[in-house]
């Protein structure tokens, strides 16, 4: 065992280049990996404040906690700082549709695209796509979910870790969630069944992992952290999928089903029963598209110079790779 960590901590070092910025992103990766619980939960206390009904929350029992407790907020309260801007955010998510998720989770070999332009990923930092050994794909429980104790939503094992360093890291060294390696097929009927939920695909780039994606929640309004933060503090979490959704007046029925279904607030309702979209705020999820009772509501494409899906084959076929 003592071996396979050595092994798994010089990949993990591979992956961050040999300067002062890297340096300090590896420490940073070896915090948030190993004691994410500890990491997320110090920024749902910070977003506590700004939620409707504030949470309580429930962290597990560690010794370690306490030795690395101010080391954790230390880096989380970096995070913070930064997250207020796209062109400061280290830590955020691109939206994806259910297929574009699927491709991603069934790749065969080896990607690197580089950095995904701003067109796909509008931030100015962490927006690459490298997988190495993707067919290695490991779950965990939801962090979110598992902060709320009793309140949390289930299941909970819906987070997918995707390739090296990040899953043998991972697993090797967190002991909170459960993870577990899983095949590819696992990963699509984890995918499918958040998407029958009407939970937010996204897939997630870090500044601690290598400034790349390498992971994709299935994230809940209720529970997400990430979510709590894009909804009622406005920082840019989210990056949309390339698409808003929109209503057809002639099927839609008014029942309003679309607004509670809404991930990012961006459905209302009028007095009168017209629904609307609030196109700034729709990040084209798919949420209310699957809870629409009269197939009322479909995703329209954006135009490309504003926003492009995630789309790995069109990315590729566009963009190549390396």
């Amino acid at each position: 065992m003592a071996d396979k960590k050595k092994e798994t901590q010089r990949a993990l070092a591979k992956a961050f280049p040999k300067t002062e910025e890297g340096i300090a992103q590896l420490l940073h990766a070896q915090l948030y990996f190993k004691y994410i619980t500890l990491y997320i939960y110090h920024m749902k206390q910070a977003v506590n404040n700004f939620l409707p009904e504030p949470d309580e929350l429930f962290l597990p029992e560690d010794p370690e906690f306490e030795t690395v407790n101010e080391m954790v907020r230390t880096v989380v309260n970096r995070t913070g700082a930064l997250g207020a801007s796209s062109d400061t955010s280290v830590y955020h998510a691109k939206v994806l549709r259910l297929e574009d998720a699927e491709q991603l989770v069934t790749i065969k070999e080896d990607l690197d695209l580089g950095e995904l332009p701003k067109s796909i990923m509008p931030y100015e930092h962490a927006r690459r796509i490298l997988f190495e050994n993707p067919e290695n794909i490991a779950v965990i429980d939801c962090v979110c979910r598992t902060l709320r104790g009793e309140k949390g939503c289930s299941p909970r094992s819906v987070c997918i870790l995707i390739g090296e360093p990040w899953v043998s890291w991972a697993l090797e060294r967190e002991k909170h969630l459960n993870g577990r390696r899983i095949t590819q097929e696992e990963a699509l009927a984890i995918l499918r069944d958040q998407h029958e939920r009407g939970h937010v695909h996204a897939g997630f780039f870090k500044d601690a992992a290598a400034g790349r994606m390498y992971h994709i929640c299935n994230c809940c309004p209720c529970c997400c952290t990430a979510l709590h933060t894009q909804n009622y503090i406005g920082a840019p979490m989210f990056g949309g999928s390339g698409y808003v959704a929109e209503i057809d007046r002639d099927k839609c029925i008014k029942c309003g089903v679309c607004v509670d279904a809404c991930n990012f607030k961006a459905v209302s309702q009028s007095d009168d029963g017209m629904i609307t979209v609030d196109e700034s705020l729709c990040k084209g999820c798919e949420g209310c598209v699957g809870k629409c009772q009269s197939n009322a509501i479909t995703l329209k494409l954006l135009d490309e110079s504003v926003l492009e899906p995630l789309d790995l084959k069109a990315v590729k076929e566009k963009y190549g790779a390396k």
